[in-house]
This record gives C-alpha cells, structure tokens and sequence, in this order.
C-alpha cells in the first residue's frame, strides 16, 4: 500500500485534488485534530507504522513527520519506503536546529527515502548544510484559486503589507519601517512575536495579531506592496506570496536560494540584507505602480503554470515510481 500522512484534519489540508489524478489510489490518512506538537506526531506516525506493513510506502506531508517516521523504523527494525515532502530544514546555530541536522541526516541519506524541495538550489543548500550528496525532486507548492478573495475596497497610497508565522525577520521589518516613516507598514504577526517588539513599533506602523485569514487577506489588499523580510534560505513565506500574486500584489523579499526559484525573470524583487536596497526598492514599486502589477502578473503566470495541482499530482506519481513501489 501507499499510505499520505498528513498533519492537519481532512478539512484543513485543501488536497482533494489528489483524488483527480492517479494520485487517487493513494491512502490518504488524517489525524483528528491539528499536530501542533512533537508528541502529536509522534503519535500520529506510531499509528502509520502501525497502520502499514512490510514494504509499504509512507509519504509525508510535513517533512518532520517523515524523520519521525524513519526513526521509529530503524528503532523498531522495520522495512517502509519513506517520501518526506518539502525539506523545510533552516541552517540556524541553536541547540534545536542542531538537533534537528542530526536526525534529518541519516533520514536523508538513506536509500529508503526520497525528499522533495520547493527549489533547486535549495536541495544544493540543504547537501552543502549537511555534508550529503541526496538527489532531491522538485516539487511545487500547489497554486489554486482559492488565494484570491475578488477584493474591489480600497488601495490605501504609500502602504505595504507583512504577515505570517514561519521564518520572517521581524527585527528587520522594524528597521526598515524605520528608516521609511513616510510609508505605512501594516504587519500582522503572531502573538509571541507581538509581544517581543511591541515596544519598537514606530508611528507607521500598524500591528495586528492572530487575526482570521479573511480579515488578514483584506489587509493585505488595502496595501499596495507585499514587503516580506525572511531569517531563512529554507522555504517561508510562500504561501502569503501565492495570496499576494493571486490578488494582485507584488512581492519583495529576501534574496535567498529558495526565493529565487519564484521571484527569477521580474516576477518580484529580491533584496539583500541592506536597508538601502529594502529602502530603494520599496520606494521605486510604490512610485511606479503599472512596473509593480507587471510584476505580479508574471509571478501569478508562473504559480498557475508551474505550480498546478495536476503537475504536483504528476510529480508526486513519478517519485512513488523512483522509490520502486510495488504497487503502481
């Protein structure tokens, strides 16, 4: 059998495509409630060993799942294929994320198991990061028109946009913000994060915290830019730039080996880390609004072409057939 585990409850996955393409014999499995924690998972992922026998093979959604997964094999002397989807390993010097290389390593290493990443270069990242030489599958994140909510209220002039959870420099974002006190940033971050800076917060800048995604995408559409600063090469923020190019917003961002694979050929800006060049560009894509939605455009052409959920299907197929499944 092939089994898909996810982290999230059916409802929350928005992955019904897969029942569309020959994606559809796959066995999808959905924990009841949301694995916040690594207890939650682990949990989860003694279920699927148990669930599944000798030789089967377990795609992972969340690339965690999957080392927790190859572990529990080893430990246990069991034989599973294992797919861990979209490496989202960070390269960070805390005593977490040196824990995480030393699982992550020999999970990757191993024949048994295949990786996908969202980018190219940032496979290269990840075998340089951990002293491997791993093939890795390029494999998108879905684009699906769910992203855009039709907003016709109003653009407020001279303002940008930064929110979400994973991997964003908040410190950063402050200090161009500060460095820009003619431009309005409207941020939305989460609470622990609010709580850290909220005595840095300038005049421009409006905050907001763990607020509804409708509420957060209406934000996000009265701003003229997406402004999105990032303390990572590994993949964060793509969804909030999917939402961004779905409603007509241009992205700038960080310059980074993940990035790149999107924001190539015009489709966005990509900054290094300068407060000049966030400086310059900002200032450059609220003046020259027409330059800015080309931009956009050319980034939702690219998600919808390159990122469909029938060429996430296709590649999710190819890589069961790499892994040699018996079963397809």
């Amino acid at each position: 059998m092939v089994y898909m585990l996810f982290d999230n409850p059916a409802d929350k996955q928005n992955m019904t495509f897969l029942n569309s393409y020959e994606t559809a014999k796959i066995r999808q499995v959905y924990p009841p409630q949301k694995c916040n924690y690594t207890t939650e998972m682990l949990a989860a992922c003694k279920d699927m060993i148990k669930q599944s026998t000798e030789g089967d093979t377990i795609i992972c959604w969340y690339d965690f799942m999957a080392v927790l997964c190859w572990w529990l094999c080893k430990v246990q002397f069991k034989n599973r294929k294992i797919i861990a989807l979209n490496i989202l390993l960070k390269d960070k010097a805390t005593a977490k994320n040196k824990l995480a290389k030393f699982l992550y390593k020999p999970m990757l290493k191993s024949k048994k198991v295949q990786a996908t990443v969202t980018s190219k270069k940032y496979g290269e990242h990840l075998n340089e990061m951990l002293g491997i030489h791993k093939r890795y599958t390029l494999l998108h994140d879905t684009y699906h028109g769910g992203y855009s909510i039709e907003y016709e209220g109003k653009v407020n002039p001279n303002t940008v946009f930064c929110g979400g959870r994973n991997g964003r420099d908040w410190e950063f974002l402050i200090r161009i913000a500060q460095a820009m006190p003619e431009v309005t940033f409207n941020c939305v971050m989460p609470k622990h994060k609010y709580e850290e800076y909220k005595e840095n917060f300038g005049k421009n800048m409006v905050v907001k915290s763990d607020i509804p995604e409708q509420e957060f995408l209406e934000f996000m559409c009265q701003s003229q830019l997406v402004v999105t600063p990032l303390d990572t090469e590994a993949p964060a923020g793509l969804i909030a730039f999917y939402q961004a190019a779905a409603n007509g917003k241009m992205s700038i961002t960080s310059d980074t080996v993940t990035t790149q694979e999107y924001f190539a050929d015009g489709r966005g800006a990509l900054c290094g880390r300068n407060i000049e060049d966030w400086k310059n560009k900002i200032q450059y894509y609220l003046q020259n609004r027409e330059e800015a939605d080309v931009s956009a455009a050319k980034l939702k052409s690219f998600l919808e072409s390159e990122c469909s959920e029938e060429k996430y299907a296709k590649t999710l197929w190819g890589c069961l057939r790499n892994v040699g499944n018996p079963y397809i």
